[in-house]
């Protein structure tokens, strides 16, 4: 297809998408339509935990040694990750404390103090 743009001709080569034709469809305005979806996207396969004669193994890969571990408690494995995490949270709930306490809204004040009680509870 020949275009141009701000008076330079060029030559444009349609690329074509391999699709495939999905079950939802219908007609509007008279004219039939139909979902096409591209063909190379990949369908994710469920991640299983099995157990054959007593061996257990799973459907997807596991992490190599030294990587992120996938499972155990957030809190043991990352110590510094979770107290960054507290400190942003306690810094926000302040934040929102003194906007509560600059305009005077004393519910809110009652539920923000309530919800600094329960942060320093949670450690």
């Amino acid at each position: 297809m020949k275009l141009s743009y701000r008076g330079v001709a060029y030559e444009y080569e349609q690329r074509g998408i391999d699709t495939i034709e999905g079950e939802i469809g219908g007609k509007y305005r008279g004219q039939p339509w139909r979902c096409s979806y591209p063909r190379h996207i990949p369908v994710p396969q469920p991640a299983l935990d099995l157990k054959y004669r007593g061996v257990a193994y799973s459907t997807y890969p596991k992490a190599p040694a030294g990587a992120i571990p996938q499972t155990g408690n957030p809190h043991q494995v990352f110590p510094e990750l979770v107290e960054t995490h507290l400190a942003n949270i306690r810094r926000r709930l302040e934040h929102r404390l003194q906007v509560a306490k600059d305009s005077g809204d004393q519910k809110l004040i009652r539920m923000l103090e309530a919800e600094s009680k329960q942060l320093v509870r949670s450690r």
